[in-house]
């Protein structure tokens, strides 16, 4: 892989390469969709799957501008299981939204349901909320498999944590899926590309039938962007913090799909 700001990234031939965790304006990115699909076609990106929290936009535009670029867009959605401690799910290939709030158990089986693939989001963060811990992603597998887990992401984790993730995988592997890398971009260009999925293949159904084959592989280092200037950092905490949570106290987001039958 090649690596640089303003150098595109590379796959062997008869790989694709996909972003499978990004944010825009519809939540707490700092992009609006098409603007994120410009920036993915920049630096040689195949698929970008958008998966804004608890919502999923009208992505009409930015699916026809990836496709005047060679970028397919997938529609997906990072949803919040209940509180304590709001896991993260994401859900890719949804055409619905899924309901915020619900369990772990519950929110896999709504992505399920509608036809998507649910994926356990930056797993092992040191935080209460949002991220899952080894203890309750064993929970979850004895119960339910999921379809892949994002063993390299660019949350902020403890030294060792990858070496424990790495062994959590080798563990559970038959349960948790497909091994995938996720920048979880909320910047655009100033941060997509740092962590990123190679499948077999190059448009979306290839990465949908990759994660369902366990064929991904995690890479890092690919992409170094310039990094969003602090303005633009603090109006995302704002945007996440406070006008999030806003928009899910109104009603604007958070609603959809759950469980068929319940």
């Amino acid at each position: 892989m090649k690596q640089g700001t303003d150098a595109p990234v590379r796959a062997a031939e008869g790989l694709g390469i996909a972003e499978i965790h990004a944010h825009t304006l519809a939540s707490d990115g700092m992009v609006s969709a098409v603007e994120l699909v410009r920036a993915a076609a920049a630096i040689g990106l195949d698929v970008l799957c958008i998966t804004d929290h608890d919502t999923i936009s009208e992505l009409g535009p930015a699916i026809e501008a990836g496709a005047a670029r060679g970028v397919e867009v997938v529609r997906g959605e990072e949803v919040t299981a209940s509180f304590p401690p709001g896991i993260h799910i994401v859900g890719l290939f949804l055409e619905h939204q899924i309901r915020m709030h619900m369990s772990v158990e519950d929110t896999v089986d709504a992505i399920h349901d509608a036809g998507g693939l649910a994926v356990i989001a930056h797993p092992f963060m040191p935080t209460w909320f949002a991220s899952i811990t080894p203890g309750r992603a064993r929970s979850l597998l004895e119960s339910r498999p999921v379809d892949g887990i994002e063993l390299r992401h660019t949350a902020p984790v403890l030294p060792r944590t990858w070496r424990l993730l790495d062994g959590f995988y080798a563990e559970h592997r038959d349960r948790l899926g497909a091994a995938l890398g996720a920048g979880d971009s909320h910047f655009g260009a100033h941060d997509l590309g740092r962590v990123l999925t190679v499948f077999p293949g190059k448009g979306a159904a290839d990465l949908r039938r990759a994660i369902e084959g366990q064929t991904t592989t995690p890479i890092t280092g690919s992409v170094s962007p310039s990094p969003p200037p602090i303005r633009m950092r603090l109006a995302q905490q704002y945007r996440s913090m406070v006008w999030l949570g806003g928009e899910r106290r109104a009603g604007r987001v958070g609603g959809g799909a759950g469980p068929v039958g319940r």
